[in-house]
């Protein structure tokens, strides 16, 4: 049976940099700014969180370094790099080629990823073949056959149509299909979300495993704090379109630094103790057209200062290796530009 191993990797720096991301949907009221200036670099083997409201610029963002947009959204600024390589720079085609082979995607919703009226192993088989494959009928059996087996899956899933699985069954079969060519970057979309509790735990075991076995790092984007506590070694939280806070998930737990970051802790049943009432978070997000000066979160921030409302922090870098916009820590801020997720 054919085995396709994990790769060495052109460098042994970071996998992934994004520099001054900016990512705008075009409209008729004006440009909505979906990301704004985001920055941040993810190493090999690393599990990076990305949480926030509806709307913050998770999905944005995970559907940029796909290069997965559709207009209107519009790249405007910044860059991504991939293992040395700037996605930005590549043509149609060769981010095609990039895509599964270098950094994969597991959608949230599984069904409307897979082809209805195709089996789910001429599905597998199709995306080897498109990345220059060329193996025999029975080779490419076996090895989707040993891609389900990865994820739980009996053998008999490879003949099956994507309506005759359940739910967390076409979530696994996404997974296989990611791993399938053994990318340096997997980008999972609330892979959980239309789950039960069972199964999302299923789900993310699964992943975690996955992603041990090949080094890859992880990006999951997700609202459930209790899950990214489980899986993620760091989080970003976002805001508006920028990251706002990026901690190791350890800390931010235990010791949110961001008032947006306290505020989203505090409204999610008790991740380490019981809570007798939940805090919800007052006030809604900003409209992204047309954004007024300052930072944005101070309409809602219980700890806004006049200051606050003048001039929109940056992402500057605090005590215990974690990166906050936030002027109540003004007095540890330094030079440095932009966040780097350390091991």
């Amino acid at each position: 049976m054919r085995v396709l191993q994990a790769r060495d990797w052109e460098s042994s720096g970071p996998i992934l940099q994004i520099k001054n991301l900016h990512v705008h949907y075009l409209t008729a009221d004006g440009a909505v700014q979906a990301v704004r200036g985001v920055d941040f670099t993810l190493n090999a083997g690393q599990r990076l969180a990305l949480v926030g409201e509806s709307g913050c610029g998770k999905t944005t963002l995970a559907l940029a370094i796909m290069r997965l947009l559709r207009p209107p959204a519009q790249i405007v600024e910044g860059e991504i790099w991939l293992d040395g390589r700037n996605l930005l720079a590549l043509n149609d085609e060769e981010m095609r080629l990039t895509r599964l082979a270098d950094v994969s995607l597991v959608t949230q919703a599984a069904m409307n990823a897979l082809n209805p009226v195709m089996r789910i192993e001429d599905q597998i088989i199709d995306g080897l073949q498109d990345h220059g494959i060329q193996w025999s009928k029975d080779e490419f059996g076996g090895y989707v056959r040993s891609l389900l087996a990865n994820v739980g899956l009996d053998a008999s899933a490879a003949r099956m149509f994507p309506h005759e699985l359940s739910g967390g069954m076409k979530q696994r079969v996404g997974m296989a299909t990611a791993t399938a060519l053994k990318p340096k970057l997997i980008i999972a979309d609330e892979p959980t979300s239309a789950l039960d509790v069972v199964v999302q735990r299923q789900v993310m075991t699964t992943l975690g495993r996955l992603q041990r076995e090949t080094g890859a790092a992880v990006i999951l984007v997700g609202h459930d704090m209790g899950l990214v506590a489980q899986f993620a070694d760091w989080v970003g939280v976002m805001y508006a379109g920028k990251l706002v806070e990026l901690s190791p998930v350890e800390q931010i737990v235990q010791d949110p630094q961001h008032p947006y970051s306290k505020l989203l802790i505090q409204s999610v049943p008790g991740l380490e103790e019981k809570r007798e009432r939940l805090i919800g978070i007052p006030g809604m997000p900003p409209r992204l057209i047309d954004l007024p000066s300052g930072c944005l979160f101070a309409p809602r921030c219980p700890s806004a200062m006049e200051h606050c409302l003048q001039t929109e922090p940056s992402l500057e870098p605090v005590a215990g290796n974690r990166q906050v916009a936030c002027y109540l820590y003004a007095e540890s801020y330094s030079q440095n530009n932009g966040a780097e997720v350390n091991a």
